[in-house]
């Protein structure tokens, strides 16, 4: 059993499943997951969509959703008892169906720790109520969860294998979006999730008119993540009315998000998983976020490291621009990608420079499969 509640552990379930099926002849695989995991096999009983919320307020006002989505889940674990339950971070909601699958005897491996050295590192001595094995990104984590007796293992960080395989080239990814090779171009990434988009976009197309207005002949895109429905998307823009000169300007692409990143020379994205793929393919940005109110005053009483862009967290210095809640504002997000574009491009050097040093700290290549062979040895046990 597998389950991947958002967009990159999606990508990272269908990835996995070749993988295990490889070393376990005859496997058969079911649970929490979006388009990516069906393609790859997996009989998702519960679509992403139903559960892809974040944030306290979002969860409170979701819950009775969500609190059917895991009992649909736990029924299934119940009844067709597989030999490992694979949970793909989605902390809040996975660490759940862990204490289930735990109670009635399933092994359970954990995949991308909880970020508890952001919040509290106390909390890694309760994480072995959850988990039998816990797989790691980064070296780290590691000891941390060693240090309380939990099984742990530093697989590396996906996205190096899967950047390097799928990413286009710059010249390419604008001809397959139908883009001059020397049009200005600039991504907008507002997230993956219907709430964060509701919540940026509406800011990201408000900068998009300010960047226009400085220079008529800039390209906008706009991918559509595959978690997210087009005709929904649309409505978006349009509720936000955008100008008629920006509509014009404005590229909705069905997914390619790595395209786009290719293509863009900066970046306009929420905070989350893209912020690193994007560093990792080496195109500047600056990092926005907005959630509730309640949800930010929780957050920033709780949040002990400084910055919350992930190319930040683990440079652990603020190479990225990170504009929060009210200061994710139209005017300081134009000024932001203003400076990436402008002549000499001196803070958008330096930004790549610093996503050379990003990719070094991610580990070696091959964590999928590690995590393979992790997950295969503990249904052999």
């Amino acid at each position: 059993m597998v389950a991947a509640g958002e967009a990159s552990g999606d990508m990272y379930a269908a990835e996995l499943l070749p993988r295990l099926a490889e070393r376990l002849p005859g496997l058969e695989a079911f649970g929490l997951g979006g388009a990516q995991s069906r393609a790859a096999g997996i009989d998702t009983i519960v679509d992403l969509n139903q559960v892809s919320v974040m944030g306290l307020v979002e969860v409170l006002r979701h819950y009775g959703r969500l609190r059917a989505a895991l009992n649909e889940l736990i029924a299934a674990l119940e009844q067709r008892r597989p030999d490992l339950l694979i949970l793909i971070d989605f902390q809040e909601f996975n660490q759940r169906l862990a204490k289930a699958a735990k109670t009635r005897g399933i092994p359970v491996l954990f995949f991308v720790a909880p970020q508890v050295w952001a919040w509290r590192a106390n909390r890694a001595r309760h994480f072995e109520r959850f988990a039998d094995h816990l797989a790691v990104l980064f070296d780290f984590e590691q000891p941390l969860f060693e240090s309380h007796g939990l099984p742990t293992t530093h697989v590396g960080h996906p996205l190096i294998d899967l950047i390097d395989r799928e990413t286009p080239t710059r010249a390419s990814a604008r001809t397959a979006l139908a883009l001059p090779a020397d049009a200005p171009v600039i991504g907008l990434l507002p997230g993956s999730r219907q709430g964060e988009i509701a919540r940026l976009l509406p800011v990201f197309l408000a900068t998009a008119e300010r960047l226009l207005a400085c220079a008529p002949d800039r390209r906008f895109l706009l991918p559509c993540a595959e978690s997210i429905e087009r005709r929904w998307l649309e409505e978006q823009i349009h509720a936000a009315a955008p100008s008629p000169a920006l509509r014009d300007r404005l590229t909705v692409t069905e997914g390619a998000a790595r395209s786009v990143m290719a293509a863009s020379d900066a970046l306009l994205i929420a905070s989350g998983t893209a912020s690193l793929e994007a560093a990792l393919i080496g195109t500047p940005m600056a990092i926005a976020y907005r959630g509730s109110p309640l949800t930010y005053a929780i957050a920033r009483r709780l949040v002990r490291i400084e910055h919350i862009g992930l190319p930040n967290v683990i440079l652990g210095r603020g190479v990225v621009p990170e504009r929060l809640q009210n200061a994710a504002d139209p005017e300081q997000l134009a000024h932001d990608i203003e400076t990436l574009l402008s002549p000499g491009g001196d803070e958008a050097a330096a930004q790549r420079a610093a996503f050379r040093d990003v990719r070094g700290r991610l580990g070696t290549a091959g964590a999928l499969d590690r995590l393979a062979d992790l997950a295969a040895d503990m249904v052999r046990e």
